[in-house]
Formats: structure tokens, C-alpha cells, sequence
């Protein structure tokens, strides 16, 4: 008999199609390491079966799919030349692999939507008190294609078309 986060962890090998590692520690949020093939979940309020943590292993499970090494550590290296930000990467790079999981796994659409509300509820994203409209544009594309219109975030013609560049990308470079 295995246990609940056993079984996830399991589940997570099988999603990524590789014998990846899957660790739990004492993060703040889930993480992929390309490199190393290593998936870290949190050990926090979010337990295995919530729809959080199932949401956290999906969507490290496209970075394990999608995201190449050679070609992250190309992209940061020329990015970092440019002082563009990781994190801008990082948020365009998550906008596809999110919608490339959703297909590959459509089970796991629930997890995601749901996940993402109550993250988005607790003020996971620190945005409780912000104006959307004072935001830079990645951190609004991040929150809009990760929790949707209950954010009430809109785009004008110029961000809009920058968004859909994100959400259409087929290759990460």
C-alpha cells in the first residue's frame, strides 16, 4: 500500500512520461528543475488530493514536457545580456506549457480552475490590495492566464496583442 503523496508522486512520473524525482519540502510554491529532472512540491496547507496540489504537479509536469534545458539556459543567458528579467520568461514560458498540459491531461482542467480560485481567494499572488491597471504587463499576463476574468484584469489593443503572442506560442523560443 502506498500513501496519498506516494500516489502522486507516482502519478507525476507517469504525467511527465520519465522516471523524473519528485521531492516535497518546505517551499512556498512548486518548482521544476529542468537540469537535474527534479519536481519540488510544498509541504504547506495544500495537501495531496487538493485541488492546489494538483494543480502545482500538473503544471510542473509541462515544465518536465515542454521546457528544454539547453534552450532556458540559452534564453536566460541572452535575456540576463538584456536585463530581461527570469521571471518575464519564466511567466510567458508557464502561459504555454499550462495551455499544453490542459490538453494533453483535459481531466485535469478542474484542479486548475479551481486551484487558481482558491490560490487567487487566499491572495497567494500578494494581490489583494493592488490596482491591475498600475501592474506591469507580465504580472498581469501571468494572473489572467492563470485565473481568467475574476480578476477583472483587461488588456488594451497593444498588451492584448502581446498576450496572444504568449497564449499561441508553440515553441519556447
Amino acid at each position: 500500500k502506498t500513501n496519498l503523496v506516494e500516489q502522486k508522486s507516482m502519478l507525476a512520473k507517469l504525467m511527465a512520461a520519465e522516471n523524473i524525482t519528485v521531492e516535497h519540502k518546505k517551499i512556498p510554491t512548486a518548482a521544476f528543475d529542468v537540469k537535474n529532472r527534479v519536481l519540488y512540491l510544498p509541504i504547506l496547507k495544500w495537501k495531496p488530493g487538493s485541488n492546489v496540489y494538483d494543480l502545482f504537479c500538473a503544471h510542473e509536469v509541462g515544465h518536465a514536457l515542454w521546457t528544454d534545458n539547453d534552450e532556458w539556459m540559452a534564453i536566460i543567458k541572452k535575456n540576463n545580456d538584456d536585463d530581461l528579467p527570469k521571471s518575464f520568461v519564466n511567466i510567458t514560458e508557464d502561459v504555454r506549457i499550462e495551455r499544453k498540459i490542459k490538453a494533453k491531461y483535459p481531466g485535469g482542467l478542474k484542479s486548475f480552475l479551481r486551484g487558481y480560485a482558491k490560490l487567487y481567494r487566499d491572495d497567494f499572488f500578494g494581490t489583494a490590495n493592488r490596482d491591475y491597471d498600475t501592474m506591469n504587463l507580465a504580472d498581469k499576463i501571468n494572473l489572467h492566464s492563470k485565473i481568467g476574468s475574476i480578476t477583472g484584469i483587461t488588456f488594451n489593443e497593444e498588451e492584448s496583442a502581446i498576450y496572444d503572442m504568449c497564449k499561441d506560442a508553440v515553441t519556447f523560443t
